[in-house]
């Protein structure tokens, strides 16, 4: 057993576990929001895509903050309070009386969030190198995706058991396991060995395009993903009159099929296969698939297989996370400059739902093709000039980029 957490696979299990649960904070609420709209009955619909993506408002504004914070106190210190933030903004969750408290609780929730997932990438540069850290940030980048199939998989079991807050009450429990499982297999930093600093070098990274680009990208495509996956079951239901349980679980295949694009993207890369490429082709399959699901006439299994084509594009396109080493202006840099883009990216998180629903409370399908159009154009725009910026040439490394940093 002790050899097994001494493992750099096991540890990076944990590490992208939590990662989940931090990403999950968001999705969690993504197949309860009916039913929390059905008991408190807000004005404003677009209140209930708030449920869903107010935790990003707090990365958003708090991923470098945060990242001061791992710089100051430590990445491990902070992955574990994060944790335990997360579980109990969970339970304020779950004993909210009114829609105005749950929004709170959103917020203390974002906390874990933000903490949880700027010390979790921080740990997981800290112990891998080369080809290594290439493929784990690609599967990083696909923690976003599993933590809707978790909710997508368990849809339903909250109607049965009575009442939607079980969602959040298994969020924190599995969230509980994977903070103990941390405790005793995540090895602390070498106070002897530098680590990857979240705010060290911000003011060059705040003055060079590169992050802001690729953020913007990221933003865009996260606004469109988010938005889609969050409505997607109500529009069908509307439209096709399918349930929106029957969605949320086929919903679980969409995920699978972005999980897929995002590794893909890890493997194209290191196997030299031009970064603009993977990107034109998620720019095309996710675009022209959600203007198909809005657009057209295609009927519920249309719109399903529509949905995975969707997702598949929008992973290879987050997939190029792994490409944020590359918009560092220093090796010194990185941590700084995954944290802007991580900052930038939640906005499109936060944007998503919230507009997505309004959208398509219109009388037409308009306003959605719209988002869609100007989402998609700004996902590229922000894009091609990192996929088309040194191309061939390996990430920007870190100190002892041929080694795992300060790790024991």
């Amino acid at each position: 057993m002790t050899n097994l957490l001494d493992r750099t696979a096991f540890r990076i299990a944990i590490i992208f576990g939590l990662g989940v649960m931090a990403a999950m904070t968001v999705s969690e609420a993504v197949t309860e929001l009916s039913a929390i709209a059905r008991e408190f009955h807000p004005d404003n619909r677009s209140l209930i895509g708030l449920v869903m993506s107010l935790p990003s408002l707090v990365v958003a504004l708090g991923a470098l903050m945060a990242g001061f914070a791992v710089d100051r106190v430590g990445d491990r210190r902070i992955l574990l309070v994060g944790a335990v933030t997360a579980v109990i903004g969970d339970v304020c969750v779950i004993v909210s009386p009114s829609l105005q408290l749950l929004l709170a609780a959103r917020v203390l929730t974002g906390v874990g969030y933000v903490l949880t997932a700027v010390a979790a990438i921080t740990i997981l540069m800290r112990i891998t190198s080369g080809k290594q850290r290439i493929m784990a940030l690609a599967l990083w980048s696909t923690s976003v995706p599993v933590s809707f199939i978790l909710p997508f998989l368990t849809a339903g079991l909250a109607a049965r058991l009575g009442t939607w807050r079980a969602a959040f009450a298994g969020h924190a429990g599995l969230t509980a396991v994977l903070f103990l499982l941390a405790i005793v297999s995540l090895p602390k930093p070498d106070s002897l060995s530098l680590q990857p600093s979240r705010t060290s070098g911000l003011s060059a990274v705040l003055r060079t395009p590169w992050p802001y680009l690729l953020g913007l990208s990221f933003a865009a495509n996260a606004f469109l993903l988010t938005g889609t996956i969050a409505t997607l079951g109500p529009y069908l239901a509307g439209r096709y009159g399918i349930t929106e349980l029957e969605v949320q679980h086929w919903n679980v295949f969409a995920m699978i099929a972005n999980m897929v694009g995002c590794l893909l993207v890890g493997r194209m890369l290191n196997r030299g296969v031009p970064a603009h490429i993977i990107g034109l082709c998620g720019i095309v399959l996710s675009g022209g698939a959600a203007g198909l699901i809005f657009g057209a006439q295609i009927g519920s299994a249309g719109s399903i297989v529509a949905s995975c084509i969707f997702t598949f594009g929008c992973g290879l396109l987050v997939g190029m996370w792994a490409l944020v080493p590359r918009c560092a202006p220093s090796p010194s840099s990185m941590g700084a400059t995954s944290g802007l883009v991580t900052q930038l990216t939640l906005i499109g998180v936060l944007l998503g739902a919230p507009l997505a629903f309004a959208a398509q409370s219109a009388s037409t399908s308009t306003p959605m093709l719209t988002l869609i159009l100007v989402g998609t154009l700004v996902c590229l725009a922000g894009g091609v000039p990192i996929w088309l910026r040194n191309q061939g040439a390996q990430p920007a490394g870190m100190p002892g980029a041929s080694s795992p940093i300060g790790a024991k």
